[in-house]
């Protein structure tokens, strides 16, 4: 039986706003085709479209690709319920391929498991999909770093 989480709440009312705009300024992210699809205090879902420029030799998606993806995911979810002032740098990740990049587009969902005041501990799970089907290829737990932007835009 699954532990039930509380809400997430965050921490500066403009939370959604603030990661918009920090997402929209990911030339990265552009690159890849990433789009944001969901946002909500402590998960985030983004969704990046199979494309050549993305591939690796045998014609799969990187594994590159599908890692920024989904660490994105998971550091934009640790953002959402950071306080204003403040960004997400990953400190620590670790990723599971469990099947080969193949689908019409990619999901990256990041999901806050433990949030703290320094330090956040995420969840991001990559689905393939095709056809509307979902299928999970990849997980990655990361450890989200709390740091002051003070005279940076977040």
């Amino acid at each position: 039986m699954a532990a039930h989480r509380p809400a997430h709440q965050p921490r500066d009312p403009d939370w959604e706003a603030r990661g918009r705009a920090s997402f929209s300024r990911q030339p990265l992210m552009q690159t890849l085709g990433v789009t944001l699809e969901a946002l909500a205090p402590g998960e985030v879902t983004m969704a990046m479209p199979f494309a050549p420029h993305i591939l690796q030799q045998h014609g799969f998606v990187h594994a590159g690709a599908l890692t920024a993806l989904v660490d994105n995911a998971c550091g934009f979810a640790a953002m959402s319920l950071m306080p204003k002032g403040t960004g997400v740098l990953t400190v620590e990740f670790k990723m599971n391929l469990m099947s080969p990049g193949k689908g019409e587009r990619f999901l990256g969902v990041g999901k806050v498991i433990r949030p703290g005041k320094t330090i956040m501990v995420t969840l991001g799970e990559c689905f393939a999909e095709t056809h509307g089907e979902r299928k999970l290829i990849a997980m990655m737990t990361a450890t989200m770093m709390v740091v002051d932007t003070p005279g940076i835009v977040d």
